[in-house]
């Protein structure tokens, strides 16, 4: 091997970096033997992908029941969707010679200070976001010889930054002999001290449930989620959203007096990354779902669910005493 490169970091902790800091290091290059060489560059760049492709059922030809039923037309050709976004790009000239270079080693000092407002790094089903430094080798009328080393991005969310109050979710279904018509309603809400959290902590729900009927609770599921959402934009904008359950806690249920009932749950954050928005092809952001299952012939659809959106960061929010006691619970209005 005529050519040997190598990067070797000399700031950031095991190849991990913040944005704004400077990643700084050494490019060494070895020469066996006398080569005439252009120029040695680098470049550092982050990028991010999202890509995934879906059956184009619509522009799709069955030749029979059987195809259409189970989908199995070979013509039904798929659609790629793709998008790409780039965060950062700074280049380098390390050595400009354009003259022949004698055999043995050299060694170039490189400094690159980060943009503030790059998103961390991401590997997802569906995309990625990454961060590479390049270095290059160019030689006249030959290939260049290049080398590549990722490095990774990790950013910190100061839940004391977002605009963090405590919430209140709400479900309202109608009770009734289906198909009858409805002969009441059961209520549930659900309430959190506050919207952000860290890894470690724990989340205390307060549920409150509300019905006329005596009505046996199953079973109550609390479940956070992580919503990673990417974003194509060719051949034309498209959204695909991946859910993953963090962690869950199922508790017995209860038989429901009349008037209603009280319940307290607590799900602890396990280690997870923080909830993203500085990219615009791939964001992470998470839920709380509260679920019940309901014992009853008077609904439908047995189950009760409610909604809550909250924030995941790395630094924790200051005790809720120092908050002012004229902050009032903001309503989120839950999904059916």
């Amino acid at each position: 091997m005529t050519i040997k490169i190598e990067i070797v970091l000399t700031s950031g902790s095991d190849g991990t970096f913040y944005p704004g800091q400077e990643v700084s290091g050494e490019v060494l290059v070895v020469l066996t033997k006398t080569i005439k060489v252009s120029r040695i560059k680098l470049a550092v760049y982050g990028i991010g992908v999202a890509e995934w492709s879906e059956p184009n059922v619509e522009n799709a030809r069955f030749l029979n029941l059987e195809q259409f039923l189970f989908q199995t037309n070979n013509d039904a050709s798929n659609v790629a969707y793709f998008g790409k976004e780039r965060y950062m790009y700074s280049e380098l000239i390390l050595c400009k010679v354009n003259d022949f270079v004698p055999a043995g080693g050299y060694t170039y000092g490189f400094a690159c200070p980060l943009p503030e407002n790059i998103p961390a790094s991401f590997e997802g089903t569906d995309g990625y976001i990454r961060y590479t430094i390049l270095a290059t080798v160019e030689r006249p009328w030959k290939q260049s010889k290049i080398f590549t080393q990722n490095f990774q991005i990790s950013r910190h969310l100061d839940l004391n930054n977002e605009s963090l109050f405590p919430i209140k979710a709400e479900h309202t279904k109608s009770i009734g002999c289906w198909p009858c018509l409805s002969t009441g309603h059961l209520s549930l809400s659900v309430q959190l001290p506050s919207n952000g959290f860290v890894p470690g902590q724990i989340i205390s729900t307060h549920i409150q449930v509300h019905c006329r009927r005596n009505i046996k609770i199953r079973s109550v599921t609390t479940v956070l989620i992580q919503r990673t959402i990417y974003n194509a934009r060719a051949p034309k904008p498209r959204q695909r959203i991946e859910n993953q359950v963090v962690c869950k806690n199922v508790s017995a249920g209860i038989r429901m007096p009349e008037g209603g009932a009280v319940a307290e749950d607590q799900l602890q954050v396990p280690w997870m990354l923080p909830t993203s928005c500085n990219s615009k092809i791939i964001k992470i952001c998470y839920e709380l779902k509260v679920a019940l299952e309901l014992d009853t012939c008077f609904l439908q659809d047995p189950h009760a669910i409610v909604t809550i959106p909250v924030v995941i960061g790395t630094v924790a929010e200051r005790d809720a005493s120092e908050l002012s006691e004229c902050e009032s619970i903001q309503l989120w209005p839950s999904k059916t």
